[in-house]
């Protein structure tokens, strides 16, 4: 069972905690992949509702913050104690632009054969592969690596 805290208290830790994710560039499913849990759960903490205390170990580890800084914060602290990074605790996303590439493709695809009734195979094919392409040109252009 969660440890009863006030609102204030779960709000306060609710934007630290956001605010942490955004420096670290990542995302709700990138922080409750590192933190070993689902992210209905993470959800929870940045929506101010209890979770349990190994939770909150869990989510420090994930942001790179001192054991019990969360705690801490729960108890009235204004900020969290980072710990040095290292680079066998690095975070990376675990999704890949050739995955999304993939998708991106499969559900022009779905949505062709859906509303397309005069399309062919060649023609649904054709636009599948323009639509990736697209994709992969827009991401070089931002700096995604695709690797």
């Amino acid at each position: 069972m969660a440890p009863r805290h006030d609102e204030a208290a779960l709000q306060r830790l609710a934007t630290l905690i956001t605010r942490r994710r955004s420096e670290l560039k990542m995302h709700k499913v990138d922080v409750a992949r590192a933190a070993g849990m689902q992210v209905n759960t993470y959800s929870k903490v940045e929506d101010a509702e209890p979770v349990r205390s190994t939770t909150y170990t869990r989510i420090e580890a994930a942001l790179g913050w001192a054991s019990g800084s969360c705690l801490d914060i729960l108890a009235g602290a204004t900020e969290a104690t980072l710990v040095e990074p290292s680079a066998e605790r690095a975070v990376h996303s675990p999704v890949r632009p050739e995955d999304l590439a993939e998708d991106v493709g499969a559900a022009v695809q779905d949505a062709a054969i859906a509303i397309g009734e005069h399309l062919t195979a060649p023609e649904i094919r054709a636009m599948k592969q323009r639509v990736v392409d697209e994709v992969l040109k827009r991401w070089e252009k931002r700096g995604i690596d695709r690797n």
